[in-house]
């Protein structure tokens, strides 16, 4: 493999000295090992090879790795999620927390100062949050299969939405041609402002696996039904004869 190759792979990613499942894409792992989420997304997976997305060590590996072989690694913590930090463990007052209208729970994940972490402590006047990965300083063990090497256009499209916008990446429509990669937003992302901020990572990150083709996106939106007016009082309807101000010839 080469960067910037894609590649299709089954894996799983576990955590721990108890190797404690964290990440799959095969339901049925995901469901032995009670992590199975009905929304979450389980089938096909594409890694692209050399990309910041994964841990310099599964890219190397990714690099030496064949269709149709399992390889196993294991991440020291300080190649992985990082080692512990005691200078990430925050006290916040409780007024920090009211006016930010957050209940403290021990256990509850935060978001303070758009920085995501776990409360840890609450007492009298003050919250302890740790802000660390929740996964620093554990060792994390990675095991895959590469399925194939993908090589159709709109796939590695595709795989890339799927990164950066999970949420409806299967309902778009991405095709193409010599000259340019098509993609149709779905219905229901026109106004999502995930989608919104998605798109232009989606748009680079094409341009830099996907190279020497145009970009379309279509958001179509259909002209707007013009309304009849509201009759006063009640709802429209046409008038009857005999509620017509005619007067009958005698």
């Amino acid at each position: 493999m080469q960067d910037g190759d894609f590649i299709k792979i089954d894996y799983e990613m576990r955590a721990g000295e108890d190797r404690q499942l964290i990440e799959t894409n095969v339901e049925k792992t995901a469901r032995d090992n009670g992590i199975f989420e009905e929304n979450g997304y389980y089938g096909d997976f594409v890694a692209i090879v050399g990309s910041d997305l994964f841990f310099k060590v599964l890219n190397e590996s990714f690099l030496q790795a064949e269709v149709g072989k399992e390889y196993e690694i294991t991440i020291k913590p300080e190649d992985a999620f990082g080692v512990r930090d005691p200078k990430n463990i925050h006290v916040h007052t409780v007024r920090e927390f009211e006016r930010l209208k957050i209940e403290p729970e021990v256990g509850k994940e935060v978001v303070v100062n758009r920085r995501r972490g776990k409360v840890i402590s609450v007492t009298p006047g003050r919250i302890v949050v740790d802000y660390n990965n929740r996964y620093a300083g554990k060792t994390i063990f990675y095991k895959y299969t590469v399925r194939e090497k993908v090589e159709d256009v709109p796939a590695k499209a595709t795989a890339i939405l799927r990164i950066y916008y999970p949420k409806e990446a299967t309902n778009f429509t991405v095709t193409s041609d010599s000259n340019a990669i098509r993609i149709v937003v779905s219905e229901a992302s026109k106004f999502d402002l995930v989608w919104l901020e998605a798109k232009y990572q989606i748009v680079n990150e094409i341009r830099k696996y996907v190279k020497d083709f145009d970009i379309d996106i279509t958001e179509h939106y259909s002209k707007q039904a013009e309304e009849k007016p509201a009759a006063e009082g009640g709802e429209i309807h046409e008038p009857q004869a005999s509620e017509q101000n005619v007067t009958q010839p005698q």
